[in-house]
Formats: C-alpha cells, sequence, structure tokens
C-alpha cells in the first residue's frame, strides 16, 4: 500500500507539471498551441540546407562553380582555404559568392568555422604579434571581384555604377571599407590606443550608402560611418591560438530579425554577440534579390594565417506558403523558439508595418548612424574651452574673496598702528 501512494504521488506530480508546461507553452504561443499535442509537435517551418552558397570539402569543384576568389587566397582542396598567411605582411585574401544557383537568402544561417593563428609560443605568452583581422559579410555587391578592370577608365566607372564602391581598396579586412552589407569584423590588432580593449575584439557595422558609409581601420573601426550595431566586443584570447572556432549569422527578412553568434570550439555554446528582433533589414542586390557572402582577411606590417575551414549556409521555407503572410510569421516565431530557444513577440499591426517599410524603402529608421568624434568641429571646441574657463572662474571666487577680506583687514590693523 504505502509503494502504491508513492507510484500515485509521482504520476500526480507528473501530471500537474505537464499541465504546468502546457499553460505556459500555450500563454507563449497562443496561436499555436492547441492542446498538449502542439508543445511537442515540429515546426512547419524548416531548415534545408543551401549547397549553392556552402563551402567543404573538395573546395575546387564548389569554388569553381559557386564561388569567386580575389587577393592571395590558396585553395587546399583536401584541406583549408587560406585567405592570408603568416610572415606574409601586406597581403590579403577574400573568397564571395558568386550569384550561380541559389543566392536568393532571405530567411537563412550561415555558419563559417575557421581558425586564426601565428606563432603560438608569442601567444601563450600573451604578446599575440598579429594582424589585421577577418570579416564575415552579407553583400549585395559581387562584381569587384567578378569584374577583371584593368584600367582606370573600367574601375572609375564601376565606382560610378556601383554608388561609390573602391574597387582597390581592402581596408574592410580584405574588402572595400564601403562595401554595402552587414560586416562583422574580428579584429586581431588593436591599431588605435583610445580603443579600450585588447585584440581580439569584433564590431558589427551595417554599411548602406558607398557614398556616405564605410569601415575605419585605424580606428578599430570606432570612427566608421554608417551604422555601428556593436562593438568593439572582447573575445576570448584562445581565438589566436590556431583552434577551430566558428561565427553564425542568422538572419530573418520575414520579421526583421538577426542574431550573431560566436563558438570558440566544436563542442563550446554559441555566445551571442548581437541581437535585433524586429525592423532589421540587410541590403540586397536590386537587380536579382540576391545577398552574397563574402569572407575577407587582411595583414599589414604583422601577420598572420586565416583558414576557412567550411562555409554552411541553410534557408528556412515552409512549402506552400507565402512569407508575406502572418501565419507566416507566427510559424517563424515557433521555428525560433524550438530550434534557437528564442522567444521574441510578433504583433500583427507591427508585422504589416514592417511589411509596408520594406516596399516603400523605409527600413532600418529605429538604427542611429554613427558618426566620427575623433575631430571636433570648432564650435564645439571653443564651447568646451569656455565652460573649462567658467568653472576654473566659479571655483577661484571663494580664494579671491578671502585674499581681499584678509588684505581689508591687514589694511584696518596698520592704519591703528599708525594712529597710535
Amino acid at each position: 500500500m504505502r509503494n502504491w501512494n508513492k507510484w500515485a504521488q509521482a504520476g500526480a506530480i507528473f501530471v500537474v507539471f505537464v499541465l504546468f508546461r502546457a499553460l505556459m507553452n500555450r500563454e507563449s504561443f497562443p496561436d499555436q498551441t492547441e492542446g498538449l499535442g502542439s508543445f511537442y509537435r515540429q515546426p512547419r517551418v524548416q531548415r534545408q540546407h543551401n549547397p549553392d552558397a556552402s563551402l567543404s570539402r573538395p573546395f575546387l569543384d564548389k569554388i569553381n562553380s559557386f564561388w569567386l576568389v580575389k587577393g592571395k587566397t590558396q585553395i587546399r582542396n583536401m584541406g583549408t582555404i587560406q585567405l592570408t598567411s603568416r610572415g606574409q605582411p601586406g597581403q590579403y585574401g577574400a573568397v564571395i559568392s558568386n550569384g550561380a544557383g541559389d543566392n536568393v537568402l532571405d530567411d537563412f544561417e550561415t555558419i563559417v568555422s575557421f581558425k586564426i593563428y601565428n606563432n603560438q609560443g608569442s601567444a601563450m605568452r600573451g604578446k599575440r604579434l598579429m594582424g589585421d583581422g577577418m570579416v564575415v559579410m552579407l553583400t549585395p555587391e559581387k562584381q569587384f571581384v567578378s569584374l577583371d578592370l584593368l584600367s582606370s577608365y573600367a574601375r572609375r566607372q564601376y565606382e560610378h555604377n556601383s554608388g561609390g564602391i573602391l574597387y582597390n581598396d581592402h581596408e574592410l579586412m580584405g574588402l572595400p571599407r564601403n562595401l554595402p552589407g552587414l560586416a562583422v569584423v574580428v579584429d586581431t590588432f588593436r591599431n588605435d590606443q583610445k580603443t579600450k580593449i585588447n585584440a581580439p575584439f569584433a564590431s558589427v557595422l551595417l554599411i548602406v550608402d558607398p557614398q556616405r558609409h564605410h569601415y575605419d581601420a585605424a580606428t578599430d573601426g570606432r570612427e566608421s560611418t554608417g551604422f555601428m550595431l556593436a562593438g568593439p566586443l572582447k573575445l576570448k584570447n584562445s581565438l589566436l591560438s590556431g583552434k577551430d572556432a566558428k561565427l553564425r549569422i542568422i538572419s530573418l527578412e520575414s520579421i526583421g530579425f538577426l542574431k550573431i553568434d560566436i563558438a570558440y570550439s566544436e563542442n563550446d555554446e554559441w555566445i551571442e554577440l548581437y541581437q535585433k528582433d524586429t525592423n532589421l533589414f540587410l541590403p540586397k542586390n536590386q537587380k536579382t534579390g540576391e545577398r552574397y557572402i563574402a569572407i575577407g582577411a587582411l595583414t599589414g606590417e604583422l601577420s598572420e594565417t586565416v583558414e576557412i575551414q567550411n562555409v554552411q549556409t541553410s534557408e528556412f521555407h515552409w512549402d506552400g506558403h507565402d512569407y508575406e503572410q502572418f501565419d507566416f510569421a507566427e510559424e517563424m516565431r515557433f521555428f525560433l523558439a524550438h530550434e534557437y530557444g528564442e522567444r521574441i513577440d510578433i504583433k500583427e499591426d507591427d508585422f504589416n508595418d514592417w511589411k509596408i517599410a520594406k516596399a516603400q524603402g523605409k527600413t532600418n529608421l529605429d538604427l542611429h548612424l554613427n558618426k566620427p568624434s575623433s575631430s571636433p568641429s570648432k564650435t564645439h571646441s571653443i564651447l568646451k574651452w569656455s565652460l573649462i574657463t567658467l568653472l576654473l572662474y566659479g571655483l577661484s571666487m571663494p580664494g579671491r574673496i578671502a585674499l581681499k577680506r584678509m588684505r581689508m583687514v591687514h589694511a584696518k590693523k596698520h592704519s591703528r598702528s599708525i594712529l597710535g
């Protein structure tokens, strides 16, 4: 009888637990959970591997068919893709998806596996004499790699037609510093003493207009124009030791969601670098509707080896459903919670506003432009020194009053002594 009571109590506790979880899930997903069974269902949005925007061994077939190469990039068919090499200063390398196949990346995830190293002995001693870094970009432009612009006239024509993209520039870790798109920069050398943290560190930058926005390497990105979404963010020193690391970008245009994570080893958990749940739009090619994956690396006076192990890209689809419909957005919300443990709030009015903003080209209005601050204007400088002068004058008032009183007392005493 005593054992039966224990089993009955255990069963009652289990039933209460299941009901509690079901009610909590119903509250979080009121449109998705119609009963206990829906809590355990699979999302209708499914992950589908995109081989055209991925890179894996053997590399040469993939590179020849779906990717473009620039700079000193070395392709080891059954090994790695080496963008820069230690002992080779002033070098850059880049790979970018070429638009062949499926590059209409709307709701997708890209994971780049890489390693960075130089002299591991000095890295362990904390010296880490390495530079400059690497970048992973999602960009609407690939012609700066695909076109063979030998003449200065052809380069000027390209810069004019592309809105000002600097064809021969490599400041953005091997890519043009004003290349439009989302840039996740992994910086391995601190160029500016005003940067408060030591390398390695990351910055997340959104470049929209090549004529007005650019990445500034001299200030470690601080004086970059455009939308500085995050950074500088301190990264683990182990990133420079040659161990495998991974960078993940999750972008969902259907709901304006962006999430960027890093993992420092194959088995490590993902660590979030940046997330925005709504109203984030990444530029896409106006003619083709495509986005391209670009990975670059750069060395300066110092050098390092940057190797790409693989690139895995997946898209998220609900077959037979239009991603412009609100039920798709709700299902994407359920997918995020199921796949990544990310719970976000989506209201139909906000979703409709997002669709209108995309149609009218009025996205990212809630982002703040990054404005350079290292060169204050003349007016600002005059105002600053005027305030300092007034402050010093105010602080000197008590002292001057005290000295004046001391002189008056001294003068009275002196006059009395004279009169006897």
